[in-house]
């Protein structure tokens, strides 16, 4: 008889407990996996949506954007194109340069403005397959950067080959008395791989809708 009612009292334990253990261990094992659940929600394609009606209406009378009715992108959203004609580069582009971004073509630094918006846009590809023939802009080119909320001309200033922490790109995203862009990318053009030294291309800017912060 004893030996029943221990029997008894060990299944009233696990019955009740089972769905504590059963939590637990899930818990442990959701925490050891080695490949972590992808929570993040799919990315927008706003060059695509825009219709250019839409960019159009969005621009006041003075040819500005105002910032409070703008749709800014978010990280890994394609909002726009790098079209540069005499090199024949056209690259989706991206926000962020993550090297998963970079893989589908051009990424913007997160740390950088977008174009429109007063400051420094910098946007760097990978070399191969042809972000790589930035290398071959002279000053004087023209780049073009379309995007969900209008259309961005660049003309091209300097080029120079620097170490990817150059002072001078930190000093110039830093800048914010004008609008300006700088694209880069891994040099040797024919590396393979991340390298330490960058093809960076200066320009200004020539055109294209102005973001106005206090509208």
């Amino acid at each position: 008889m004893p030996f029943l009612f221990m029997i008894f009292g060990y299944l009233i334990i696990y019955i009740i407990g089972a769905p504590v253990i059963n939590f637990a261990s899930s818990a442990v094992e959701l925490i050891l996996l080695s490949d972590a659940p992808d929570f993040e929600s799919e990315k927008n394609n706003l060059f695509a949506e825009a219709e250019q009606t839409e960019k159009e209406q969005s621009i006041n009378s003075e040819g500005k954007l105002a910032s409070s009715t703008l749709i800014y992108p978010d990280g890994g959203d394609q909002f726009g194109k790098v079209i540069i004609d005499k090199v024949g580069i056209n690259e989706p582009l991206f926000y962020g340069d993550s090297e998963d971004i970079l893989s589908l073509g051009a990424g913007q630094y997160i740390g950088s403005m977008i174009p429109g918006d007063i400051g420094t846009t910098l946007i760097g590809g990978h070399n191969a397959p042809s972000f790589g023939k930035i290398y071959y802009l002279e000053p004087g080119d023209s780049i073009s950067i379309s995007t969900h909320y209008g259309d961005y001309t660049y003309q091209v200033t300097e080029k120079k080959i620097a170490h990817y922490t150059d002072p001078v790109i930190k000093e110039r995203l830093g800048d914010k008395t004008k609008h300006s862009l700088i694209l880069y990318t891994c040099y040797p053009l024919d590396a393979i791989g991340l390298t330490s030294e960058r093809a960076f291309v200066f320009a200004d800017y020539v055109s294209g809708p102005l973001i106005d912060g206090d509208v």
